[in-house]
């Protein structure tokens, strides 16, 4: 086939990770000269219209979930709404196969949004959880994702194509039976060379009301700071700004420029542990300390596996505390250079192929 001329970049809206790791994406299908078009819902579209006003875009149905605070109910109330994600799934399938047929587009690339497939047209996925770290509901949601995966041409894992990687065993699947391929690690930052004047920048987004719970803590944790210079960017587009404090900035969200730059400022960098994150804090060489998302199996692997590594340690949401910040000598951080970026060599062949 020829190299796509117009590609759909359709990421799924839980929390902000997939629409910002699609920017790099995006970003390259321009440079190769193709028409890139979007597709989402709220917070992920809003964000990828902010870094791309010029591009056009396709509102999809809300993939939104409402989230329990608890550990069992967690999952089990994410299995309850599964009917309600799965018809406005289906909804959107026909809104985006009626563009790609009006608007031309020949690659739907998808960031774990399985209402974005078409048959029409070659249709790729990309995720790096091949399978679910879901306690009981382990089994059963791995093998339910592998059946959707499996509808896609091909899965595009965001790593590195060496050892150790980033994703550790979640990109591993003997269910998912297509073609699974490295990609290289996608981050939308740069490594800048700043002066380091900020100790503590949290960056948080997430579901509510856990997104919310964090925040509070770390304005609470970080209002006794005052020899401290700290930033917390909250990750939220309908809330009012708050106030800031002499050594206590508060953004609600920022552009990827200017986030790029407080990070590469930060000593160090509060964060949860979702992929996107650990992807973005790898290829800029940080030291992080990691807080994942409570009942998120997923963080909670990538938090543990990366504390055994010795490059980051991680605390629990609810035993968080900045005196745990203290011990951050003891690990390695991240080396960007070995951190093999997305699109790793050869792969525009493979779309020419």
């Amino acid at each position: 086939m020829a190299f796509p001329t117009h590609v759909l970049v359709s990421p799924l809206n839980w929390g902000l990770g997939h629409a910002t790791r699609c920017i790099p994406v995006i970003r390259y299908f321009l440079q190769q000269g193709s028409k890139v078009s979007l597709a989402s819902d709220g917070n992920a579209l809003q964000l990828l219209k902010d870094e791309f006003p010029d591009l056009h875009s396709l509102e999809l149905n809300s993939s939104q979930v409402t989230y329990s605070t608890s550990g069992f109910f967690f999952y089990l109330n994410l299995m309850l709404q599964g009917d309600g994600l799965k018809k406005r799934a289906q909804k959107d399938e026909v809104l985006i196969e009626d563009y790609i047929d009006k608007h031309g587009v020949d690659l739907l690339i998808s960031d774990h949004r399985f209402g974005a497939f078409s048959e029409n047209i070659k249709s790729v996925i990309i995720s790096h959880q091949l399978q679910f770290k879901a306690g009981l509901f382990s089994f059963g949601s791995s093998y339910l994702n592998a059946k959707y995966l499996n509808r896609y041409d091909e899965v595009w894992v965001p790593d590195t194509d060496t050892l150790p990687n980033l994703s550790g065993i979640l990109s591993q699947s003997h269910w998912v039976n297509v073609p699974v391929k490295e990609i290289g690690v996608l981050s939308r930052f740069s490594n800048l060379s700043l002066e380091k004047d900020i100790d503590y920048l949290a960056v948080i987004s997430g579901p509510e009301p856990l997104r919310t719970h964090f925040e509070k803590k770390l304005i609470e944790a970080f209002s006794t700071l005052r020899s401290k210079k700290c930033i917390l960017v909250r990750g939220v587009y309908d809330r009012s700004e708050l106030e800031d404090l002499p050594h206590l900035n508060f953004y609600n969200h920022l552009k990827s420029e200017d986030l790029n730059q407080l990070i590469c400022r930060a000593k160090l960098v509060i964060c949860r542990s979702g992929y996107s994150s650990v992807m973005d804090m790898a290829c800029l060489g940080k030291s992080v300390f990691f807080v994942p998302t409570p009942h998120q199996g997923e963080q909670e692997y990538l938090a543990k596996r990366l504390e055994n590594q010795r490059t980051a340690p991680f605390s629990a949401q609810k035993r968080f505390k900045t005196t745990a910040l203290e011990n951050i000598e003891l690990y390695s951080g991240f080396n960007s250079k070995e951190m093999h970026r997305f699109p790793l060599p050869g792969f525009r062949q493979t779309l020419e192929d």
